[in-house]
């Protein structure tokens, strides 16, 4: 198997779930699997997943709610796929998204994990994301000043890399970070500079203020302060390092991040487009 493509689902809006399943269902490249790990969601979802499509490819598997990074771990844990692609229950790939990250990663034999560009969504508009470096060397001096460069739900890596490392280190919330700076330790990591990928915005879900993010970005910082990677950046992981400790126990974090998601979906409002998407 080349590819495994890992969702994990909790509670899903079963519009958005069928979706997304829908568009890993439609990709040009065909040579993957489909594991659907059910996050203890209050019903179980197999019988939505079964709803939308019987296709052999997808095994659904239920566990007790332990938060997204603890799913993928599972989900991982039952794959047999060279590569691990990511998709979220609530975003879509482009249908030449595997196809186009297998044929790069092929290509480039040192490159851990790839991204790519992608769309922000709000209900039926579609606005780009700015554009992430696509070097390794200006993805990490991103990552390490706490500036998302490698969109998680896009992301490609090898299973072989994603084994080094530990897998997941942090089971709920802001597992991302740790992920992708852990996975530059043993290879190069890279963004395909195309438009793959459709995030869905949403102005109360847990991206947009999650208490439990900023622990986890402290964590995926000091692991790397403390071990001394990446030592040609270490200006930025200090100055990383003293904001996020100052702002541990700040009041007004949570508005900001809520103010910055709403401007982003205004964003999204008032210069998105309508576009002829498969869905």
């Amino acid at each position: 198997m080349t590819v495994s493509v890992i969702m994990a689902s909790c509670n899903p809006e079963k519009e958005l779930l069928t979706i997304a399943i829908k568009s890993v269902l439609k990709q040009t490249f065909d040579n993957f699997e489909f594991i659907i790990v059910d996050d203890g969601s209050k019903s179980p979802i197999e019988p939505i997943v079964r709803s939308i499509s019987n296709d052999q490819r997808i095994a659904v598997f239920r566990i007790d709610n332990s938060g997204l990074g603890a799913a993928l771990n599972y989900g991982i844990s039952k794959s047999s796929g060279k590569y691990i692609a990511r998709l979220d229950d609530d975003d879509m790939m482009l249908p030449e998204r595997l196809q186009k990250q297998v044929g790069y990663m092929d290509a480039h034999p040192e490159v851990s994990c790839v991204g790519t560009w992608h769309y922000d969504k709000y209900k039926d508009k579609y606005y780009p994301h700015r554009k992430f470096p696509t070097s390794h060397e200006g993805i990490i001096c991103h990552l390490l000043q706490c500036r998302f460069s490698l969109a998680h739900t896009t992301l490609m890596y090898r299973r072989e890399a994603f084994d080094k490392i530990g897998g997941y280190r942090i089971p709920r919330g802001g597992q991302d970070l740790d992920l992708v700076l852990q996975l530059g330790t043993v290879g190069r990591l890279a963004n395909l500079p195309e438009y793959l990928n459709s995030y869905t915005m949403s102005a109360t879900g847990l991206g947009t203020v999650n208490p439990q993010k900023d622990a986890a970005y402290r964590f995926a910082i000091q692991d790397v302060k403390e071990r001394g990677l990446y030592p040609e950046y270490s200006s930025f992981i200090n100055t990383s390092f003293e904001k996020l400790q100052k702002t541990a126990s700040s009041p007004s974090k949570n508005l900001h991040e809520k103010w910055k998601r709403r401007f982003l979906i205004a964003r999204v409002i008032i210069f998105g487009k309508r576009m002829n998407l498969p869905e």
